[in-house]
């Protein structure tokens, strides 16, 4: 099967704020009829986790992945900072009206899945549905690692991070990318035996290059977010896929919340961390094409 064709696009925000996109043009004409998938990834991350799935999807559908603002390409926005969720959702529509796309399924990877509800609670027309992989309906900090003591030592940190300024991207840039942190997650945060070690490299050395404090302040953003009241309204297809291993979003929360959304698809791979898309391309491959399937 030949390779999608792959195109790059800049979009300017009315903040001065500049975004980078990729889409994945299909070789299948019909898929100009069908939803669009728009990835919307996670909080420091800027397509890694993607590199394998994206290209299996854009076989049938058009896939586009939005870089947030400071995020891979994107540069480091104008202050003030803009992160909140429905600013990155407002920046998502302006890309969809940017590429002409008039329908879309918004997959959303861990913080992702709060941007692509944002979309839906304020340009709902254009989603066709949407799809959950390890992402929480907000407050991401409340169950991380099973506890909420990260959520109550944000503030701190935050503080810590804008005082310290330069010092703290310096230790930022020297740590992340370190043979001893990437040694040490693949250890104990992800399954080492899936993932490619290369993607997770990718990943450390994409939030290297990120602004600490930029990172730290959506973070906040992202603690402060909770779409819980969304939920129930929803009424576009849903599926919510879940890794078993998963401790930065527990199974409970993302089971939870599934069964709040009516007629969402509750799905579970048993070895799978939180890192899933990258550690299982090919399952989710085919789960997500299913579920598109469904759609058109």
């Amino acid at each position: 099967m030949p390779e999608p064709r792959s195109q790059r696009h800049w979009v300017v925000r009315d903040d001065g704020a500049q975004l980078h996109v990729t889409s994945l043009e299909p070789h299948d004409t019909a898929a100009r009829d069908r939803p669009t998938l728009l990835i919307l990834d996670g909080i420091g991350c800027a397509g890694w986790a993607f590199r394998r799935l994206a290209p299996q999807l854009a076989a049938g559908y058009r896939v586009v992945l939005m870089q947030y603002r400071g995020h891979g390409n994107s540069p480091t926005p104008p202050r003030p900072w803009q992160l909140g969720m429905h600013t990155l959702a407002d920046d998502a529509a302006a890309v969809c009206d940017e590429l002409g796309i008039e329908r879309t399924v918004a997959l959303g990877f861990s913080m992702g899945f709060q941007v692509a509800l944002e979309l839906y609670r304020r340009h709902r027309a254009r989603v066709a549905g949407l799809i959950s992989l390890a992402g929480p309906p907000g407050q991401p900090l409340a169950s991380f690692q099973g506890t909420d003591l990260f959520g109550q030592l944000l503030p701190l940190v935050v503080a810590v991070t804008r005082v310290a300024g330069s010092m703290t991207a310096k230790v930022w840039q020297a740590i992340l990318p370190s043979r001893r942190a990437i040694d040490f997650a693949l250890r104990y945060e992800v399954n080492s035996d899936r993932i490619d070690s290369r993607d997770f490299e990718l990943y450390l050395r994409q939030m290297a290059d990120m602004n600490p404090e930029l990172f730290v302040a959506m973070l906040e953003q992202a603690q402060r977010h909770c779409a819980d009241d969304l939920l129930p309204e929803i009424r576009v297809p849903t599926l919510v896929v879940a890794g078993a291993r998963d401790d930065f979003v527990p199974l409970a929360r993302l089971r939870a919340m599934a069964f709040a959304i009516p007629g969402a698809r509750w799905e579970v791979l048993d070895e799978a961390t939180h890192a899933l898309p990258a550690e299982y391309p090919d399952e989710l491959a085919r789960r997500i094409g299913s579920f598109l399937k469904e759609l058109t």
